[in-house]
């Protein structure tokens, strides 16, 4: 996901380093004009390391929560309140570029070469400017190498993977009353969870639905090389009621509706959560998915 809210970018390899993510995941994000002044110092090619502090101070975690678990995603626009998200697709060019599309046509929307100039990061800054309903004014492209504006471990050294498992998201799609009538596709529904990993049954019927949440606290290998620390199960916020449906027959974009349905679907299971003793899920929220971090690097292909 290049830009934290925006569609994913899907890819058939990546290569990763210990305690890295996804190379690029939430490289860019787009800091709300009500904070910018006060939580940003505009960066150029000569101060890439304000950008990296600002980043991290951006992603501090709060007293009393889990090292990792940060409390200042209200400073950015995302999914819970800019659905208009859902509707754009973005990709990185080069180091610090970003190109913006029509998530449905491909069409190119916005884009800048270089974010680190005033004048090229304005030409994506006043495209959201527009299309963010929520926005009171023209949002901030940020940007910042060796951070990730994810919502848990974005700093230095704090990535982690978001895993999904195709047992567990079909089993919450047909507990979901809302596709009978909707006709939301189990495709569609399954990039509410914005995984940066998806693990599929072999064919043999060995993952079944919730188990991913037994490997709390164990460490998993992927492919010949990786190996990855399953650190918690991933508590699910609001933003998983933003539909992903392709467009009419149209041409046009649906509209994004809340789907409070969904919740309720969502399993009620013990897990450990940073190797901790195993607690009551439903005490703390709702959950679907898993936290990893690298142990040992390398490459993740599709198919491992």
């Amino acid at each position: 996901f290049p830009l934290k809210g925006a569609r994913s970018q899907k890819l058939e390899l990546a290569s990763v380093q210990r305690d890295g993510g996804i190379p690029d995941d939430r490289k860019f994000a787009l800091l709300r004009h009500e904070h910018a002044a006060q939580r940003w110092q505009m960066y150029n090619e000569d101060s890439e390391r304000a950008a990296r502090a600002n980043a991290c101070d951006i992603l501090r975690t709060a007293d009393g929560k889990d090292v990792g678990h940060h409390s200042n995603k209200h400073l950015f626009h995302q999914l819970i309140t800019d659905t208009e998200l859902v509707n754009v697709r973005a990709r990185c060019v080069g180091e610090r570029g970003l190109i913006v599309e029509c998530a449905s046509t491909g069409r190119v929307l916005a884009e800048c070469e270089d974010s680190a100039i005033e004048r090229e990061r304005e030409k994506v800054e006043k495209f959201f400017g527009t299309l963010l309903k929520s926005a009171r004014g023209v949002p901030t492209l940020t940007r910042a190498d060796g951070c990730s504006f994810t919502n848990v471990g974005g700093r230095p050294d704090e990535h982690v993977l978001h895993i999904n498992t195709t047992a567990s998201v079909r089993e919450v799609y047909e507990q979901t009353s809302s596709w009978e009538t909707t006709g939301e596709t189990l495709d569609a529904f399954a990039l509410r969870f914005r995984p940066n990993l998806v693990f599929e049954d072999s064919g043999d019927g060995s993952l079944q639905p919730f188990d991913e949440f037994a490997w709390c606290g164990k460490d998993v290998r992927i492919g010949r090389d990786v190996v990855i620390h399953i650190n918690e199960p991933t508590i699910r916020c609001p933003s998983t009621r933003a539909r992903y449906d392709a467009p009419d027959e149209s041409g046009e974009e649906r509209k994004v509706q809340p789907d409070v349905d969904i919740r309720s679907s969502f399993p009620n299971l013990t897990a450990s959560i940073f190797d901790r003793k195993a607690v009551n899920l439903a005490d703390k929220g709702s959950y679907l998915g898993i936290y990893a971090k690298v142990i040992v690097g390398g490459i993740i292909r599709t198919g491992d």
